[in-house]
């Protein structure tokens, strides 16, 4: 019969491996924050270094606070089940949290913590554990735990936790200088912090908690603009979802349509994070137990340059942490299929109404010859005509499907201002002029099949299922390739090469 045999993993290598997790510097310091809010914390300071002399960044909250048993239990790695349910505001994951993001950007952490009275105090220091090769944690005595920057403000309290973070030899190692280094990171935090929980920091849920950084008050955002009277605001969409142990849990989705940029104010934009927001952000925001964990995506689903200003907000329960494959950093979480499939309607409803409200300004003038062209023909006002990209266009989905929703924003962007300076007048001239050079010669020939030949092997690629040469003849009828019909049939002789 098989027998069980115990294989404890090597302390220092699986605590080294843990380090490389892919924790950024504000993704770290949210997830602390996590456990602060979990602790019903009304207030949370973080404490950077004012000198150079001095090292250090440090998360107070002024939340339950543990005793000595369960901050020990709290310090332990895996300290709580992720399938066990847990409180509405528990934003733990797998119990790594604490300790994976705090020692991704530093070699010490300290937690001291007061709870009826009491403090007490552990460390975890990774010299001192390549040193024994075991799982050592440190207990702290009073005289370690008084040096310890924040400790006189955990003091004044009365309940709360003090983490502190400690030799930052990834920052060394990658600047040399670890004071101005963190002192730039305040900005970015600040940033990020003001989204990650801006429902939290504006008191959206009943439940309000204020951070501060080195005194300077953090205010959140609103990517919804809910309070501008011309955000439309769609009915709000419940979905029953049974978890991985039959319950039945439910999830709440709401579509916004924001304003037109000119209907802005500067407090709007300022809401929204920068102008820049309102054209890349756009898509789907999910939050778990009301912390912002995705945002500014489609996940694989159509995005159109006129459903720009069409934002989607997803709740889910953390008890639905494994169907929507939350990671331990929760940077990332996947949209069952099931779930996908119950929100396309409320997101096709959106996107029609985005649409309606973008199109205004008038509307394609086809031409009636079955290609697919590159530039659309728009009729405007009193009959008048202007261009812009095709979004529709075979080149362009293949330009969608390579980058992600927030590079293909930007990219908007761009194309946007192309398709405002379009030097129509300058061409009329050059053209009335026969000063245009619109000679093809061989290069040309060659650079469009191999563009031909790219274009071929991506689209089959991403559909593999894709009969060959229907897509050589519908990409044939699509613009630059159908100006150069006799390459055709040299892309039909290299199908082989294609398909291997």
């Amino acid at each position: 019969m098989a027998k069980s045999v115990s294989n404890i993993p090597k302390a220092d290598f699986l605590m080294g491996a843990m380090r490389s997790m892919g924790y950024t510097f504000e993704s770290a310091i949210a997830d602390i924050i996590d456990n602060s809010i979990s602790a019903g914390a009304q207030n949370i300071y973080l404490g950077f270094p004012k000198e150079p002399i001095h090292q250090f960044v440090y998360i107070l909250d002024d939340g339950c606070g543990l005793d000595k048993s369960s901050l020990f239990n709290a310090m332990r790695y895996g300290s709580s089940a992720c399938m066990s349910d847990r409180h509405k505001w528990d934003l733990g994951r797998f119990g790594l949290g604490l300790k994976s993001a705090s020692l991704s950007q530093c070699k010490m952490l300290s937690v001291v913590s007061k709870r009826a009275g009491e403090i007490c105090s552990y460390r975890w220091d990774f010299d001192h554990i390549v040193r024994e090769g075991e799982w050592f944690v440190i207990e702290l005595e009073n005289e370690e735990i008084s040096d310890l920057p924040g400790f006189e403000r955990l003091l004044e309290m009365e309940t709360g936790t003090l983490v502190v973070w400690q030799n930052f030899d990834t920052i060394e190692k990658s600047s040399g200088d670890v004071y101005t280094t963190l002192d730039g990171y305040k900005v970015s935090l600040i940033e990020y912090l003001s989204l990650i929980f801006h429902r939290f920091l504006n008191g959206d849920l009943g439940y309000k908690i204020d951070i501060s950084i080195n005194n300077f008050q953090v205010k959140g955002l609103d990517p919804f603009l809910e309070k501008n009277s011309k955000t439309n605001r769609r009915q709000e969409i419940q979905l029953a979802i049974t978890d991985s142990q039959g319950k039945e849990r439910y999830i709440s989705a709401i579509p916004f349509i924001l304003p037109f940029q000119k209907d802005l104010s500067k407090d709007d934009i300022r809401l929204l994070g920068g102008i820049e927001n309102l054209r890349t952000k756009q898509g789907f925001y999910i939050y778990r137990n009301f912390r912002l964990i995705i945002w500014g995506t489609w996940f694989g689903l159509p995005r159109q340059e006129l459903t720009k200003n069409a934002r989607i907000r997803v709740d889910i329960p953390n008890t639905l942490d494994d169907i929507w494959n939350i990671d331990i950093k929760k940077q990332n979480a996947a949209i069952p299929k099931s779930i996908m499939n119950s929100l396309k309607n409320a997101i096709k409803s959106t996107m029609d109404m985005a649409t309606k409200v973008q199109t205004h300004r008038g509307r394609i003038a086809k031409v009636d010859d079955g290609h697919d062209y590159i530039w659309t023909r728009i009729e405007g006002r009193e009959s008048k005509y202007y261009y812009k990209i095709n979004r529709d266009s075979k080149i362009f989905q293949l330009l969608e499907g390579k980058v992600n929703d927030e590079t293909m924003g930007w990219i908007e962007m761009v194309l946007e201002e192309i398709e405002r300076s379009v030097p129509y007048q300058q061409i009329y001239i050059d053209t009335s002029q026969n000063s245009l050079d619109e000679e093809e010669d061989d290069e040309r020939l060659k650079d469009i099949e191999n563009k031909a030949l790219i274009v071929l092997r991506n689209i089959l690629l991403l559909s593999p299922t894709e009969d060959a040469r229907s897509v050589i003849d519908e990409l044939f009828n699509a613009e630059p390739f159908c100006k150069y019909l006799e390459i055709k049939e040299i892309v039909y002789r290299n199908l082989v090469e294609i398909c291997h």
